[in-house]
């Protein structure tokens, strides 16, 4: 899976919880987010001291969602109910999902559906 694709299919599954995504899917989207987060921030630096926490925060707000919902994703992969993504928001366990995250998928089908496309 591409960047450009995989940046497309988790935002086309904005809050889809259902299926399985690839490790290249999750990791591409995260990369995404750490660039526009970066360029949100670096705009933030340009406007006035009110507006900058503003649109970080509307861009926050926005790209949750859709993290959250790849990471469910990521979770039916590896053969995890989606229960275990609410690990990802507690920040101390964050290194757990980082394990999680980086384990292979199950091969084949599982109860989740088909294997995703790498």
């Amino acid at each position: 899976m591409t960047f450009k694709d995989a940046v497309a299919s988790a935002l086309v599954q904005y809050a889809s919880l259902q299926g399985r995504s690839s490790r290249s899917e999750f990791w591409f989207f995260a990369l995404f987010i750490l660039i526009v987060s970066a360029a949100v921030y670096l705009v933030s630096l340009a406007l006035p001291e009110r507006y900058g926490p503003i649109m970080q925060s509307l861009v926050f707000m926005a790209l949750a969602i859709p993290l959250f919902s790849v990471f469910v994703r990521r979770m039916h992969d590896i053969g995890a109910s989606a229960w275990r993504a609410l690990v990802f928001c507690v920040p101390v366990l964050h290194i757990i999902c980082l394990y999680w995250a980086l384990k292979r998928g199950q091969e084949g089908e599982n109860e989740y559906g088909p294997a995703p496309l790498d």
